[in-house]
Order: structure tokens, then C-alpha cells, then sequence
């Protein structure tokens, strides 16, 4: 394994959901972070894409900060299951952006629950309903059973859907239709008093794919943000704020268009999925031999590998079978892309793979 690759360990984001998840009292898969609270009543907010890197770049300081990681690969759908499941990887198995199910024989988009080939959101769920398929409960779901109120903040375009309701179970969502209007909808429900509020917003995220990690547009973004929470948190003394991130973005150097690769092609039992960065491949010897030959920024590990299993955390026996058998990581900035469909794919910063700019991310406390 390569030395500049961050390896998650025992302050990652599993840790840091077991942390904030045991202080209600619930039982959790891990040890905390040692994290302190002043109060009983809990502010939870994910910023997506917000990386130790970004964050170091808008110049503001957390009195209470802590540099933690990601979980492997370092994508959103596989840190926010891993958080609010309070699973790791290889127990969840929602461990990339594009995966293969079996019971759809298809290649899935996860976010929005659809095929890769043709983008229509939730399109899967009337066939095989996601929660037949990945069957964890929620620890909103738990903290609402053991007596807690609680209220979950996400942008309106992704209310009700499949992954959604996978990650916070049909419980009391709130909604916002941009980042101005989030603000006034978190105050709203930090006046009404409710024991845990989760708090996701997607804008850094969605300007560093388009822009890079540092540009200025991106750095002004996060530290806009950054600035309005805390002017909101200085307000409400009966909170303990949590702030934190999914994962990072590298500045993409070249991106490699497996399409054109026609020997890889007649190797692969099914075509490359996964992520850009945490390639996901059907394990041949043939083409685990053609991927350590031909792509040398790629390091190759196979399941059934020490390493396979250290990187994933925990490996339940029946998720192991669903896993895929080979995942290539990409050792520099580059990205990798198989077309499933016709769009364009283009990004400047991108994330999922081992380097520090992706998997370090800040936990910030505030307290009044």
C-alpha cells in the first residue's frame, strides 16, 4: 500500500458517528472520538466535500477541532451510511457511488437509486425497494424508539428518496429549497428545541467538482458558510454544534477513459463501476494482471487481501458475497471513467480514493 495513502483508523467517521450516537444513550458499533458535551441537545451538521484542505483555506479556526478521516472509498454514499447506520463499509456494503445488485442485474447509481445507463431518479424502487436490499435501520430511527425528538434538514430535491430514507428512516424531515433558505429553516427548528437536529448542506461539495478544491469560488463558498453557522450557533446556548465533512477532493489531474480500452472490455465480466478515483472491477487473474501491467497509478487490491478487509473495517459474511472483487485506487489525481451513458464528464476536483486531501476531513465543535 502506498505510503502518501491514509488508512481509515480509529477517528474515522464511523468513530465520530458512535461518539455523537452513544451520547443519547444508544448502543454503537465503535469506540468514540472523546469528544466533550456541555449540553444533552445535539446539532449535527455535514458539509459535504468540506476537506481538512478546504477548510484549512478559509482561514477560520475552531476553538474545539480535531483532524479525523473518512471511511474507504471516500464517496458520499458510502460515509453517510456508514455514519447513520453506525456500520462500516464491508457490514453496509453501500461502498461506492455506481454498484452492481444482483437482485437488478444492474449496474445502480446509489444516490438516486437508478440505473448508470439512464438517469431516471428512484426508477428501481417499484422492481427491488432499496430496503429489501440494504435492510439496516437508521439511528434517527433509534433515537426517535428511545424517546428523542429529532428532525433531519436536507435540500428538497432529495426528500423522500430511497437513499434518503435509507439514511434518516421515515422520521421528521424538514426541507430547503437553497443554502440562504437552509439558514432560516435550521434556526426555525433550533427555536422549536428539538433533542437532534442533522443538518446537511451539498454546496461545497458541488463547487469543488466543478471548480477544484482551491479555487476561489470554492474557498469563499466554504467560508461563507462556515461564518453564517456560527453566527446562528452563537444564538442557541442549549446546543453542542458538531461539524464535519464525508470526505475531500484532489485537484483532478488526467482523466483516463476506460472506454477506450477495448482488451480491458473483453476481459471484464461486467464493465468498471464504482467511483472515479476507487475503481470497481469482477476479479480475473487475467485482469488483475492487465490492470497491474497497464495502469501503473492504480494500486490493485483483491477481496480476500489483509488489506481488502482493513480498508472496508468490519466484513459481514453476507455482504462479503456482494462486494466487488478487485478495487483499483488511483495513487495520484487522476480520475477514471467508464461512459455508461452518453454525458459529458468533466471535473475539476473529485474524491473516493486514499490521499490526504480526500480522506482527512475536520470535526468541529462549538459550544456556547
Amino acid at each position: 500500500m502506498q505510503e502518501n495513502f491514509i488508512i481509515p483508523d480509529n477517528k474515522s467517521l464511523v468513530n465520530v458517528s458512535s461518539d455523537i450516537f452513544s451520547h443519547f444513550g444508544l448502543r454503537t458499533e465503535t469506540d468514540g472520538i472523546g469528544l466533550n458535551y456541555n449540553h444533552k441537545k445535539l446539532c449535527f451538521i455535514l458539509l459535504d466535500g468540506l476537506g481538512w484542505n478546504i477548510y484549512e483555506k478559509t482561514g477560520i479556526k475552531f476553538k474545539n477541532e480535531m483532524k479525523c478521516t473518512s471511511v474507504f472509498p471516500s464517496t458520499t454514499s458510502n460515509a453517510l451510511s456508514s455514519f447513520f447506520l453506525n456500520r462500516y463499509p464491508g457490514q453496509h456494503g453501500i461502498i461506492g457511488y455506481q454498484l452492481y445488485i444482483r437482485q437488478l442485474g444492474s449496474i445502480v447509481n446509489i444516490l438516486g437509486y437508478t440505473s448508470s445507463a439512464a438517469y431516471i431518479r428512484d426508477s428501481m424502487e417499484r422492481a427491488y425497494p432499496m430496503s429489501t436490499i440494504f435492510n439496516y435501520e437508521s439511528k434517527i430511527t433509534a433515537l426517535n424508539r428511545a424517546g428523542y425528538s429529532t428532525v433531519n434538514i436536507i435540500p428538497s430535491f432529495i426528500n423522500k428518496t430511497s437513499f434518503s430514507t435509507l439514511l434518516y428512516g421515515n422520521n421528521n424531515t424538514d426541507t430547503y429549497s437553497n443554502v440562504f433558505h437552509s439558514f432560516y429553516v435550521l434556526e426555525d427548528n433550533l427555536k422549536k428545541g428539538t433533542d437532534f437536529i442533522s443538518f446537511y448542506l451539498p454546496d461545497v461539495d458541488q463547487i469543488a467538482h466543478k471548480l477544484g478544491p482551491y479555487d476561489q469560488y470554492t474557498v469563499e463558498t466554504a467560508r461563507y458558510i462556515l461564518q453564517t453557522l456560527i453566527s446562528v450557533m452563537e444564538k442557541y446556548n442549549d446546543y453542542d454544534f458538531v461539524i464535519t465533512a464525508d470526505h475531500g477532493h484532489v485537484e483532478v489531474g488526467n482523466t483516463i477513459n476506460l472506454g477506450n480500452d477495448s482488451k480491458l472490455m473483453d476481459l471484464s465480466i461486467l464493465p468498471p463501476y464504482g467511483d472515479s478515483r476507487a475503481l470497481f472491477l469482477e476479479n480475473t487473474s487475467e485482469i488483475k494482471e492487465y490492470m497491474e501491467n497497464n495502469y501503473k497509478n492504480l494500486q490493485i487490491v483483491s477481496k480476500g487481501d489483509t488489506m481488502y478487509a482493513t480498508l472496508l473495517g468490519k466484513i459481514d459474511d453476507k455482504v462479503m458475497t456482494k462486494l466487488p472483487g478487485l478495487i483499483g485506487i488511483a495513487g495520484n489525481n487522476d480520475i477514471y471513467h467508464f461512459p455508461l451513458n452518453q454525458r459529458k464528464y468533466f471535473m475539476k476536483g473529485a474524491h473516493s480514493g486514499l490521499l490526504k486531501e480526500e480522506m482527512e476531513i475536520p470535526v468541529l465543535v462549538f459550544q456556547n
